[in-house]
């Protein structure tokens, strides 16, 4: 292999890219100054002769070059015989906020997440965990030499991976805001992470109390947004004197809704123009991002919003969730009115990059993003060995649990629309089978799942109590078409007849399906079981 670069910043990133992939083949690379169409884009001219790959890349950022990289292995893996592109992203700002009530990830799985996030094309990570001490509840405190000396590393795989690491601080629970001390606070954690490399920072008021609550405050501030706006110009302009080109992100303290409540229209009157502005849309999480919301919200805090989408996250009540199927309802063209948008993931960081995956997929080409397919392709990403990935994407496809639409378990719907046609039919024996072979076909991939040599044990050790869910849903599918072979058909009143003793068997397979807490299957088992039980007792 042979790589020539422009620069050492280039030929780090692209010497981290070959050894973190185990990449085959012969390339010959040489990366040359350009201007693509696209800001952080590239131009790449490739071609095969024999074994070799030649490529010629064009960018105008160094870090460019890594999503340039994606780019080349994906078609080097391809028969085509040459590449001629000028892409780039359709988003300026594309990541993920860790920023989850509960356990964080732990140091090792950022690590591996900044070089997930680099495959996804994404460009930021904003580390906002809601329930460790320096993030809301010791701010004032300068960082110890552990935090700092874990940040610098963060930092430094971030600049291999084209990823801005981004730390966030939460000041709003105990914060003065007329207090010049608790600007100093801030200002000064933000210069110790500065003097790491670090040069965007985000300052959250998300989640606290909605009044003033020090005397000075309300005699200085006429309302929460005046205190918000003036205790944040003052950070920011105690930043700029860092550096000129240094970002900051605010979440505001009303995030949600139709974007042009009195709240953000002050705030955004107030706020320095280039300070961005976060927003989770309609909802805390949105079903949907659409273009005429966000021109709503442009036009209320005059500037576009940076999109805190809170999908796949699954804290607080939603913990019994998994939502591992791809990004939906975000509008193609939403770019064109935002600032950028980063994705809350879930608390189980394994199962979190599947989701992400597509996420990634949609924010540098939102035209031509395609959800399912997009899905198919984190498998192929993320499970090498193709046996395990079947198996994996088998349990998947009965528990996709996306909040933000889709089926949540397509496969099994399948299942209940053959069985049930031929239960309405009266063909009993055909409509038990269905369900007795979809619930072996769940056992049998459950203990395929569960054996020693599983190639990715992560992902395993992460879903163990959703697979004992999916254990217990195979079984009860399998009592349930056992329950069916033995009911009669009434060809009179057309319905199903059956015993006491079947309706008591159905309430107790339905009252086994919900003794487990994690939720799976959507509503695909436990609808028809409650439907059965309700026909036969007519």
């Amino acid at each position: 292999m042979k790589v020539v670069t422009l620069n050492s910043v280039q030929q780090e990133i692209v010497d981290h890219f070959f050894s973190i992939h185990g990449i085959d083949g012969d390339f010959q690379i040489n990366v040359v100054a350009a201007r693509p169409t696209k800001l952080e884009g590239f131009t790449i001219n490739a071609s095969r002769k024999g074994g070799l790959i030649e490529a010629t890349i064009g960018i105008a950022l160094d870090h460019s070059v890594r999503y340039a990289l994606n780019r080349l292995v994906a078609w080097s893996k391809t028969d085509e015989a040459t590449l001629i592109v000028d892409d780039g992203p359709d988003f300026a700002v594309r990541g993920v906020v860790e920023g989850f009530y509960g356990k964080p990830w732990s140091h090792v799985q950022r690590l591996r997440a900044i070089s997930y996030f680099g495959d996804y094309n994404m460009n930021a990570y904003f580390i906002a965990p809601k329930d460790v001490p320096w993030q809301r509840f010791n701010w004032r405190a300068q960082f110890d030499a552990e935090f700092l000396a874990t940040t610098k590393e963060l930092i430094e795989q971030g600049h291999k991976n084209g990823v801005e690491i981004v730390i966030c601080a939460s000041p709003g629970l105990s914060v003065k805001y007329s207090d010049e001390a608790d600007v100093d606070a801030v200002v000064h954690r933000y210069k110790q992470l500065f003097t790491l490399g670090a040069r965007h920072f985000g300052l959250l008021w998300d989640d606290i109390a909605w009044e003033l609550s020090h005397e000075e405050d309300i005699a200085k501030y006429v309302s929460t947004a005046a205190a918000h706006a003036d205790f944040t110009n003052r950070v920011w302009n105690k930043l700029l004197q860092f550096d000129p080109k240094i970002a900051l992100t605010v979440c505001p303290m009303h995030y949600s809704g139709r974007g042009n409540e009195p709240y953000l229209q002050e705030l955004g009157l107030e706020l320095s123009g280039r300070i961005n502005l976060m927003w989770t849309g309609r909802s805390i999480i949105s079903e949907y991002l659409d273009i005429a919301d966000a021109v709503i919200f442009e036009r209320t805090t005059l500037r576009q919003a940076l999109y805190w989408d809170n999908f796949p996250v699954n804290d607080g009540g939603l913990q019994s969730n998994l939502y591992i199927g791809p990004i939906r309802g975000r509008e193609a063209g939403l770019h064109k009115y935002s600032a950028g948008l980063v994705s809350n993931p879930m608390l189980q960081f394994e199962m979190s990059q599947f989701p992400l995956f597509t996420v990634g997929d949609y924010l540098w080409d939102t035209t031509s993003y395609n959800p399912d397919q997009s899905w198919e392709n984190a498998l192929v990403h993320r499970i090498d060995d193709e046996h395990d990935r079947l198996a994996l994407r088998k349990f998947m496809r009965v528990t996709m649990g996306t909040p933000v639409g889709g089926d949540p378990a397509p496969d099994l719907r399948q299942v209940f629309r053959k069985g049930v046609t031929d239960w309405r039919a009266g063909k009993l024996q055909e409509a038990g089978q269905h369900f007795i072979d979809a619930g072996q076909e769940i056992l049998d991939n459950y203990n395929y799942l569960r054996q020693p040599n599983f190639s990715e044990p992560l992902i395993i050790e992460e879903i163990e109590k959703w697979l004992e869910k999916y254990l217990i849903g195979g079984e009860v599918l399998m009592g349930l078409g056992k329950i069916l072979q033995g009911c009669s058909f009434d060809l009179i009143r057309r319905c199903i007849s059956g015993t006491a003793a079947d309706i008591e068997a159905l309430s107790a397979l339905h009252e086994y399906l919900e003794s487990h807490r994690k939720n799976l299957f959507g509503d695909q088992i436990g609808g028809p079981l409650n439907e059965l039980m309700a026909e036969l007792q007519s």
